[in-house]
């Protein structure tokens, strides 16, 4: 049995997951390895990955009993989903964050492990029927069309998010009557403590000299706002009363690294 159009589409996807996944090791997490000790001691593991996805890719590619062989499809996928299950935690955040330097490899990531899930699947069901699919199929033509709504709704949000400075309540009509600048490096902040009175507007200036994205979040006020990497984001902070006032980092494990503080107002 030749290879079919679908087992041709698995193989050439897995090629483009191969090329994001390199991109993501070397542009948006290759910066950041000597200053994050955490990130430095699992790069070891994340280029084991990336090589799994080469032999696969080749496999799909050049092995000659691969159309013949139902399972190989399917355990082809399994260094793609078990990526995906280790990294699901921070993946929404980078697939609807155009700012965050995995952005780009994130989404043909996301994207394209769907389709391979598609391809293989249909690929297991050629083999056992002896022939290949007819991808022009209704059941087909929806699941493409969802795989293609998925990756233009998020793609939109993330961009629109970005353009709206992707935060609620950090513009304040008041001018700030003091001001404090609080440093992100390293996935941690610098700073995680400072005093205010419950009369005062703070002016507080974010500055991220990491690589990678952070978020200034204070739930108890729906301040919610960005910092791309290398960036400096201004914004108020108008307290509602008199207490402690949590802020952090939004971003999966962030906050466990150190991206935590309080205000306290008095």
């Amino acid at each position: 049995m030749a290879r079919t159009f679908a087992m041709r589409v698995y193989a050439a996807t897995y090629w483009v997951l191969t090329l994001s996944f390199l991109y993501i090791l070397v542009a948006a997490l290759g910066p950041a390895v000597s200053e994050d000790p955490e990130l430095a001691a699992i790069m070891p593991v994340l280029v084991v990955f990336l090589g799994l996805f080469v032999v696969a890719a080749a496999a799909a590619t050049f092995l000659p009993s691969a159309p013949r062989r139902r399972r190989f499809w399917l355990i082809a996928l399994i260094p793609v989903l078990a990526f995906l299950a280790m990294n699901g935690p921070y993946l929404p955040y980078s697939f609807t964050h155009p700012a965050d330097a995995a952005f780009p490899g994130t989404v043909p990531l996301v994207v394209g492990s769907m389709i391979l899930i598609l391809a293989a699947i249909t690929a297991f069901r050629e083999i056992g029927a002896g022939g290949a699919a007819a991808w022009g199929s209704a059941r087909t033509r929806w699941a493409i069309g969802i795989v293609a709504a998925v990756t233009v709704g998020a793609s939109v949000t993330g961009y629109v998010g970005a353009a709206q400075g992707d935060g609620g309540g950090a513009a304040l009509a008041a001018a700030p009557t003091t001001s404090a600048t609080l440093v992100a490096e390293g996935t941690k902040f610098l700073t995680t403590s400072y005093s205010m009175s419950s009369s005062d507007v703070l002016g507080l200036f974010v500055e991220n000299r990491d690589s990678s994205a952070h978020s200034f979040d204070i739930d108890a006020l729906d301040i919610h706002v960005q910092v791309p990497a290398g960036a400096t984001i201004a914004l108020a902070v108008k307290p509602a009363k008199a207490g402690p006032i949590e802020f952090t980092c939004a971003i999966p494990g962030h906050r466990e690294a150190g991206m935590v503080g309080t205000i306290d107002v008095r």
